[in-house]
């Protein structure tokens, strides 16, 4: 289910503010610490009978970045219970034992770090790392998005699709499709409100 994706994802980036070209000496690594208020971890499944939106309520972790430099270190963990999707009873298949397991595996953790990469020629980013759900632990890569309002960096956000058997979830006798989607958004702060 793409709830799962969500964690990875729920993992990824969306952030706040920081202004290109100005002062090129004083780009550093800037700092973010992750909240509900700044980060949104979201996923995307499909079921025999609806698809399936949820996103993780309660998040935590740390973003460290240097535009400059392409590079950045995220680290999100996200409350399982915390989980929000279309109705009650969706939410409780989805924490059940046979998917999530929330009981035994109260959290999902994302850890990873930005590499850039060319492709025909242009610039891509790409965030590589290991998404641990359900005690299990597995690379996952997804797909950075740097969006900038005028030449200040706004928001980063990643994507990515994962075989959600390979943490041990159910396909609930094949009703649901086992390729989820997670995505997620970090908004940066404006520069007057940057964390260090």
């Amino acid at each position: 289910m793409r709830l799962t994706a969500i964690l990875a994802s729920a993992f990824l980036l969306t952030a706040g503010t920081m202004t290109l070209g100005a002062h090129p000496a004083a780009a550093a690594t800037q700092h973010l610490k992750l909240t509900p208020t700044n980060t949104q971890a979201l996923l995307h499944a499909r079921s025999a009978l609806t698809d399936i939106d949820g996103a993780f309520e309660t998040v935590s972790g740390t973003l460290a970045y240097d535009l400059e430099a392409q590079t950045c270190q995220v680290d999100l963990t996200m409350d399982v219970n915390s989980l929000k999707v279309g109705s009650a009873v969706l939410r409780s298949v989805m924490l059940s034992g046979l998917m999530m397991d929330s009981d035994t595996h109260p959290t999902m953790h994302y850890a990873g770090h930005c590499v850039p990469k060319i492709v025909k020629g242009k610039l891509y980013t790409q965030l590589v790392g290991n998404l641990t759900m359900r005690g299990q632990t597995h690379p996952l890569t997804f797909a950075v998005q740097m969006r900038f309002t005028g030449n200040t960096l706004t928001t980063i956000a990643s994507s990515a699709t994962f075989d959600q058997r390979q943490w041990g979830l159910s396909t609930l006798l094949h009703s649901v499709d086992p390729m989820v989607k997670t995505e997620t958004i970090i908004t940066l702060p404006s520069s007057s409100a940057k964390q260090g």
